[in-house]
């Protein structure tokens, strides 16, 4: 079943970061590469970029602490050996919009930052209050909801209100992190480079054959209602 199913059927919820143990590690690495599977039209077969995507998860999967003095309450990222999830993997979480349950802003805000995706400077964090400088801060008001000011061009300042605590964790997550645009998304190409295309042409058609095989075509019905391929 996919992602939605489980949640309605089970209350399954994604473990919010930083994470105490080995099994919500593994839950989180689960739920994340379900949710990455279910990023496509139902009846769409697999895509080649998606399992690729997908891979690379792989590799950035939740380790089990090893040795004597490992520290058992926290699992590493078994690529980077840091923190899991480590920085590759909570950056496509957040950028690609895993329901992650962040509690408030205090919650999300160091996360990102101690993994080094939030890359403004300095700031402040608080119940009551978001700051980083110049420019942007955010007051939660006496019911609950936030006020966010921008400054903007000659001194001027845009508002944004969201309704609470989670809806304010969300917006920063997202406004705190994007993977931006990868070359070549949006850059101008070097006509020499297309050297590679023939090679990616060969690898797309190997693609239309290998995606029929039955470990893949299982999951062809899953993803969003839509279009889709019969």
């Amino acid at each position: 079943m996919g992602l939605d199913e489980q949640e309605n059927d089970s209350q399954v919820r994604v473990p919010v970061p930083p994470l105490e143990d080995h099994e919500s590690g593994r839950l989180f690495h689960r739920l994340l590469q379900l949710f990455l599977r279910d990023l496509k039209e139902a009846g769409q077969p697999v895509g080649r970029h998606q399992y690729l995507l997908g891979a690379v998860m792989e590799l950035h999967g939740p380790a089990r602490a090893e040795g004597r003095n490992a520290d058992r309450r926290q699992p590493r990222c078994a690529c980077c050996r840091t923190p899991y999830p480590c920085r590759t993997v909570l950056g496509v979480a957040v950028d690609a919009g895993l329901p992650i349950p962040w509690g408030s802003p205090a919650a999300v805000v160091p996360a990102l930052a101690d993994v080094g995706l939030d890359t403004r400077p300095g700031g402040e964090v608080t119940a009551q209050h978001v700051y980083w400088s110049p420019g942007w801060g955010a007051r939660r008001a006496a019911d609950g909801s936030w006020e966010i000011g921008i400054m903007v061009d000659r001194g001027g300042v845009e508002t944004l209100s969201v309704p609470d605590d989670e809806a304010m964790a969300h917006y920063l997550a997202s406004a705190a992190l994007t993977l931006g645009r990868p070359y070549p998304y949006g850059w101008a190409e070097d006509p020499a480079e297309a050297a590679v295309r023939p090679a990616a042409h060969r690898q797309a058609t190997e693609w239309r054959e290998r995606v029929r095989l039955p470990y893949l075509e299982h999951h062809r019905p899953y993803g969003a209602p839509g279009q889709g391929t019969a």
